[in-house]
């Protein structure tokens, strides 16, 4: 039974070609083609789109994110997991975590796309294995703002700070945003895509205002080589008022 749970690569254990191989029998893998990013946490691939699912949606790529089950950061995974009200029931143990990680991730990837926030689409998950739209053009993946620069800086900077904005008034904070988890997607008008987006977490999450303030200050801080300048304490109150112009429009909607 322990020979379940060795790794291939580090990453493709016996429970992961299970979740692999049942996502490929009910037709929305058809095949991993190549690794987009490895990381010590999880690894992408570009996959070819199964025929039921190709059949939808007419898109011949998808991504599979794939979570380590035996080298990720568990205990800064569960910083973010245990005080989430949405997993307060997790099991403390490795596996439980990344499962929960999974489901996290693609929960807070619906929550992106309801709120109109460039991201991938969250297709299904399974165990580990999280399937989203693939960010790209022909089977190449687009490069992060980290790699390919700006080329509309004033208008990027406001963009992501907007996309902060929008997630705040549905209820979540990334956690982690910076130039590193956003795609440049489409040419000649390139728009930011949000990644990796596991660790965000929802307000009632008592350090979501210092995960918030952290996402606004590496914005501000990539852009200020580009010699963009946004005031903090602006932006964090612009941020801040969403919310609460959500919070009125609820309470005017009771009196109504």
């Amino acid at each position: 039974m322990k020979d379940n749970f060795k790794t291939e690569e580090g990453v493709f254990d016996q429970t992961t070609r299970m979740a692999i191989y049942e996502f490929m029998n009910h037709g929305l893998i058809a095949n991993l083609n190549y690794p987009i990013s490895t990381g010590k946490e999880a690894d992408v691939y570009c996959a070819t789109t199964g025929p039921k699912l190709l059949a939808k949606t007419g898109n011949e790529f998808i991504a599979v994110k794939i979570f380590r089950t035996e080298t990720s950061d568990f205990q800064r995974m569960t910083e973010y997991i245990f005080a989430d009200p949405r997993f307060y029931k997790v099991k403390r143990s490795k596996r439980e975590i990344i499962y929960a990680w999974t489901k996290k991730e693609f929960k807070n990837l619906q929550i992106c796309k309801k709120a109109k926030v460039p991201c991938p689409k969250p297709i299904a998950f399974g165990k580990n294995v999280l399937i989203m739209d693939f960010i790209g053009e022909e089977g190449i993946p687009d490069s992060t703002l980290k790699d390919l620069g700006s080329d509309k800086p004033e208008k990027d900077c406001d963009r992501i700070l907007g996309y902060i904005k929008k997630l705040y008034k549905a209820g979540l904070v990334h956690g982690d945003l910076s130039e590193f988890n956003i795609l440049m997607h489409g040419y000649p008008d390139i728009v930011p895509y949000v990644i990796d987006i596991g660790q965000g977490v929802v307000l009632d999450h008592p350090k979501s205002a210092d995960f918030l303030e952290r996402d606004i200050q590496n914005v501000l801080q990539y852009f200020k080589k580009y010699k963009v300048r946004r005031d903090f304490t602006t932006v964090l109150n612009d941020v801040l008022s969403a919310r609460k112009d959500e919070e009125k429009g609820k309470g005017r909607n009771r009196t109504e």
